[in-house]
C-alpha cells in the first residue's frame, strides 16, 4: 500500500520545483469567463448547464493549439472521486456540492485546468510550484486568446468580461500563491507583513481557505485585478508584492537563525519525533508539526525526511486521499488514527530506502 504514495503522480504545484519554492509552495493564476447568451451557472437550469459543459469541453478537446485535455463530469465520478480533485485543487467544495452539468478538463500534468459551472461557466487555473505568476500569465494567456475564437464570451466594451461576481468583472484576473511563513509567525512579524501586503490589494486566507491563522503556516496571498486594469502591468505588479512578502520571510528566517537556533532545533527534533510516535493524528496536527521539519529543511537544520515527502504526505493526510490509500470508508477517529499510521509507515519506509 505505501508503494502508492511513494509513486503517485503529483500535482504540478507539488513538485518541489520552482523559483522562490523555499517559501512559495506553489502558485495560481486564474481567469474567470461565461458564455454570452447562457444564464450565470447558479440561476441556469440543469439542461443549460449541460449544454455549457458539452460545449466548452468540445473545443478544448478540439483545439490543438492548447495541448492534449481530458473531461470529467462530476455526474459520472462518486463523491470520493470528487473530493479527490478538490484536494488536489483542480476544483473546490463549490463545484463539488453543484446540482448538476459540472466538472473539470485538465492537461496531462494538472498544471492546467478549467473549472466548468462553478460560480462562472468557465474558471482558467495554471497552478505550478515555486513562484511563477509571469509564467504561468503567458500560458493561461495565450489559451484565453485560442479558446476565445471559438466560444462566445460574455463581454462588454466598457465593462471588459462579465463575470458572475461583479468584483471579478473586467479582466477576470487573479494570481494567488501558497506560502509557507514560519520565519514570520515565529519572529511575530505576520500581522505587519500581512497588513503591508493588504494595502497593496492582497487578500490573504488559510491553507483550506477559511481566516489566517490556519495551520502549518500556510498562507494564500490572492491579489484580484481591478476592473479597467492592464492584464501584464496587473501580474507584473502581483509578482512584486508577492515577492516582498518572500524576501520578508526569508529575513525572518535569518534572524531565527541568528538568535534562537537551538531553540528552532528542539523544535524541529520535537516534532519529528511527535510524527513517528503519534497513535491518533489529526489534519491540524499534522500540517502544524511538518511545518517544523519543512522549516528545517529549507534552513538546512534536518535532513531525516524530503521536501518531496512531506509533500506526498501533506496530500494523502487529506481524508478522501487517506481512505483512498486505506481502501475503504473511515470515520473520523479511524482517520485520526489510519493518519498516524500512513505518516509512521512513510517515514519509516524513507529511511530503509536511504540506508
Amino acid at each position: 500500500m505505501m508503494q502508492s504514495v511513494l509513486t503517485h503522480k503529483m500535482p504540478a504545484w507539488l513538485s518541489c520545483g520552482g523559483p522562490d519554492n523555499d517559501v512559495a509552495i506553489s502558485t495560481r493564476v486564474r481567469l474567470a469567463r461565461n458564455l454570452a447568451h447562457h444564464r450565470f451557472p447558479l440561476r441556469a437550469s440543469l439542461f443549460e448547464r449541460t449544454q455549457v459543459f458539452e460545449e466548452v469541453t468540445d473545443v478544448f478537446r478540439a483545439t490543438a493549439e492548447c495541448g492534449s485535455y481530458s473531461a470529467v463530469s462530476f455526474g459520472l465520478i462518486d463523491k470520493r472521486q470528487q473530493e479527490l480533485f478538490v484536494e488536489e485543487r483542480l476544483a473546490t467544495g463549490e463545484l463539488a456540492s453543484g446540482d448538476g452539468g459540472h466538472g473539470i478538463i485538465h492537461d496531462e500534468s494538472r498544471r492546467i485546468s478549467v473549472m466548468v459551472n462553478e460560480e462562472d461557466h468557465l474558471r482558467l487555473q495554471g497552478l505550478d510550484a515555486g513562484l511563477r505568476p509571469r509564467e504561468l500569465w503567458a500560458v493561461l494567456d495565450a489559451i484565453d486568446d485560442t479558446v476565445g475564437t471559438r466560444l462566445d464570451f460574455a463581454f462588454d466594451n466598457r465593462k471588459g468580461f462579465l463575470t458572475s461576481c461583479p468584483a471579478d468583472a473586467g479582466t477576470g484576473l487573479r494570481v494567488s500563491a501558497l506560502m509557507h511563513l514560519p520565519g514570520l509567525v515565529l519572529t511575530r512579524s505576520i500581522e505587519g507583513v500581512l497588513q503591508r501586503a493588504s494595502s497593496a490589494g492582497v487578500s490573504t486566507r488559510g491553507f483550506f481557505g477559511g481566516n489566517p491563522p490556519e495551520a502549518g503556516n500556510l498562507f494564500q496571498l490572492s491579489k484580484c485585478a481591478a476592473m479597467g486594469a492592464g492584464e501584464a502591468e496587473f501580474v507584473d505588479d502581483a509578482a512584486g508584492v508577492l515577492k516582498n512578502v518572500v524576501e520578508f520571510e526569508r529575513k525572518a528566517r535569518e534572524r531565527l537563525l541568528a538568535e534562537r537556533r537551538r531553540e528552532l532545533s528542539d523544535t524541529i527534533l520535537g516534532s519529528w519525533g511527535s510524527l513517528r510516535e503519534a497513535a491518533f493524528l489529526g489534519v491540524d496536527e499534522f500540517l502544524n508539526l511538518s511545518s517544523a521539519l519543512r522549516t528545517g529543511i529549507e534552513c538546512n537544520l534536518f535532513d531525516k525526511c524530503t521536501i518531496d515527502g512531506l509533500n506526498r504526505l501533506t496530500l494523502f493526510v487529506l481524508p478522501a486521499h487517506l481512505q483512498t490509500w486505506c481502501r475503504k470508508s473511515l470515520t473520523r477517529d479511524e482517520c485520526r488514527e489510519a493518519r498516524a499510521e500512513l505518516v509512521k509507515t512513510y517515514f519509516a519506509q524513507s529511511a530503509k530506502d536511504v540506508t
